[in-house]
């Protein structure tokens, strides 16, 4: 299993989240939006170089800023 940041993971593919680096502040914001350490999510699309990821946690669809998606630490499937 490779581990990449959630930017760096492709369009349409999906992953394990093993890792949230950043202050308690972020990492609750991340758990109320269902983002959370052994969450399964999958990358719907990435706009521009540094804009932010599109993402499905659940049933729901978000929207991460480039910085909080880099942040956020997934192992590839």
């Amino acid at each position: 299993m490779k581990k990449v940041s959630l930017t760096q993971l492709k369009e349409n593919h999906r992953g394990k989240v093993i890792e949230i680096s950043g202050d308690a502040n972020l990492q609750k914001r991340l758990m109320n939006m269902g983002v959370y350490k052994g969450r399964d999510i999958s990358k719907l699309s990435h706009i521009g170089l540094r804009g932010p990821a599109v993402i499905r946690v659940g049933r729901s669809i978000i929207a991460l800023g480039y910085s909080v998606a880099s942040k956020v630490k997934v192992e590839q499937k």
